[in-house]
């Protein structure tokens, strides 16, 4: 998983990426702030790399109404991309 988040400063923007093998670090994301992205990275059948923005939609939501984690829904396979070990 990474995470990109963009920060605006009066300055200049910043970016900042971060990648995690660690699911819980998915439960302290703001994802309803639209400045904070979350993607997922794998590899195709044919060893090139897919990245995919993971996007907030109604499913989503209801799902962590219903106290879904996003670590939870991440190990679930409902944000896509888990590593098949």
């Amino acid at each position: 998983m990474s995470v990109s988040m963009v920060h605006h400063t009066m300055e200049e923007p910043r970016q900042i990426l971060l990648t995690t093998h660690n699911p819980l670090i998915l439960d302290g994301l703001p994802l309803q702030d639209d400045r904070v992205r979350l993607f997922t990275v794998s590899r195709t059948d044919a060893g090139r790399t897919s990245i995919r923005r993971v996007v907030v939609d109604e499913g989503l939501l209801e799902k962590a109404e219903r106290g879904w984690s996003l670590s939870r829904l991440w190990v679930m396979g409902h944000l896509g991309d888990v590593p098949d070990v």
